[in-house]
């Protein structure tokens, strides 16, 4: 309470001991044990393989989009490529990070922590550098002067108060618009599952426990006994020559197989199980971290488009909308807007490519140069900018003119009667 009055701060995540907050049961140390007893934390959980590879085809998937500054025009839109924001998003965000990273990062940290910070460093030329802030050390505030949000963080091992001017937050599901719930927090008995099914395995293996039967004897045996008994059976019934055949056991011996847990049908469809919940939390396809049990050529081809237009494609709205409104905040900016390149993602085969670019091409949409800037080849000049439609179409604006035309060239061909 000390420490936010003398920031004229209030903590937007307060808490109560009737309904308390997520970080309030974290002091504690109880949010984040499963009943499974397996602590889960935001970083801990990339240490199960399935959390990795959906947050990685995720990040991946926005990473490898181009992010473009566009501005208006009379007769439409273009590419702004001189204006300093396009040189932070497609060449350099700052210093240590390259664009790609920078959304790749930016898309961890949503999925890990709820809610990705950026710093926008700014001088007197507009923004500088665009800086990655940690959200586990990033905390909102309500500023009880202005009203606004204020954020408490660490950039370069100091710590920094910025106003909300200063901060692009990118939330995942989030109740209040400003702090996200990460599907970590929605996971996490799941995952507390998945990670005790991982420690098992390994303590399995790691002890040793690869037996598959005990013989049991009526008397007991010293340990020389229990070599030659071991070997003899080893000869009798080990090695592919006796694979399936039928053990024998004499003088009173009995032999009692041992059922491994790790071939247990229902231990297998628990893990299976628990994979698809991750994958369904994330809104990621099966088939892309490895799970291709119900997939077939054509299902496969129409998820991964799903995935795009149902998972990927809303995150990037979601991220325009605020860069927009945070980096073109002058007068001068007011025609600029920025917009991630979805064509890559989207790209089909070379044929259906081919067969899109003629249409396109072939109705005046595209010229030559517009196709050869999609396939990152070089224009072919000036003449390659102009859009050109076949002789058989005529504009719009002509048809009354051209039906008239062709209707007096008809009666002056018939033949005029006496």
């Amino acid at each position: 309470m000390l420490f936010n009055r003398l920031l004229s701060v209030r903590n937007e995540d307060s808490s109560g001991i009737s309904d308390p907050a997520d970080w309030f049961i974290n002091l504690f140390g109880g949010n984040t044990v499963t009943s499974s007893g397996e602590t889960i934390t935001s970083v801990s959980s990339l240490n199960i393989a399935t959390v990795y590879a959906c947050i990685n085809v995720k990040s991946n998937a926005i990473a490898k989009l181009p992010m473009q500054v566009f501005k208006t025009t009379q007769t439409g839109r273009e590419r702004d490529k001189a204006h300093r924001i396009a040189y932070l998003l497609e060449k350099r965000p700052n210093e240590f990070t390259t664009p790609f990273n920078f959304k790749h990062t930016i898309s961890v940290h949503q999925n890990l922590w709820g809610t990705a910070y950026i710093y926008i460093e700014s001088d007197r030329k507009g923004v500088k550098n665009l800086w990655l802030l940690p959200p586990d050390g990033t905390t909102a505030y309500i500023d009880i002067e202005t009203g606004l949000y204020t954020y408490i963080t660490t950039l370069k091992n100091q710590t920094l108060r910025l106003q909300e001017s200063e901060v692009i937050k990118l939330p995942y599901l989030s109740l209040n618009g400003v702090k996200g719930k990460s599907p970590i927090q929605v996971a996490r008995e799941t995952l507390g599952v998945m990670q005790a099914s991982n420690k098992f395995i390994g303590g399995f293996y790691k002890n040793g426990t690869s037996s598959k039967g005990i013989i049991n004897t009526p008397v007991s045996l010293e340990s020389s006994a229990k070599q030659r008994l071991r070997e003899e059976w080893q000869k009798a019934n080990g090695g592919t020559e006796n694979a399936g055949g039928i053990a024998v056991v004499d003088a009173g011996m009995v032999y009692t197989p041992i059922s491994m847990p790790l071939a247990d049908a229902e231990f297998i469809a628990t893990n299976k199980f628990n994979v698809g919940e991750i994958a369904k939390i994330f809104n990621v396809p099966p088939h892309m971290i490895g799970d291709l049990d119900h997939a077939t050529f054509s299902n496969i081809e129409q998820q991964s488009m799903d995935f795009i237009s149902n998972c990927i494609q809303p995150s990037l709205v979601a991220w325009e909308e605020e860069f927009n409104y945070k980096l073109f905040v002058t007068l001068k900016d007011a025609g600029n807007y920025i917009k991630f390149d979805l064509d890559s993602a989207m790209r089909a085969d070379s044929v259906a490519r081919a067969t899109f670019y003629e249409k396109m091409t072939g109705i005046g949409a595209y010229s030559i140069n517009d196709v050869l800037e999609k396939e990152d080849m070089d224009s072919i000049g000036p003449e390659g900018d102009a859009h050109r439609v076949d002789l058989n179409h005529v504009s719009a604006t002509l048809v009354d003119e051209y039906q008239m035309t062709k209707a007096k060239n008809g009666d002056k061909s018939k033949p005029q009667t006496p």
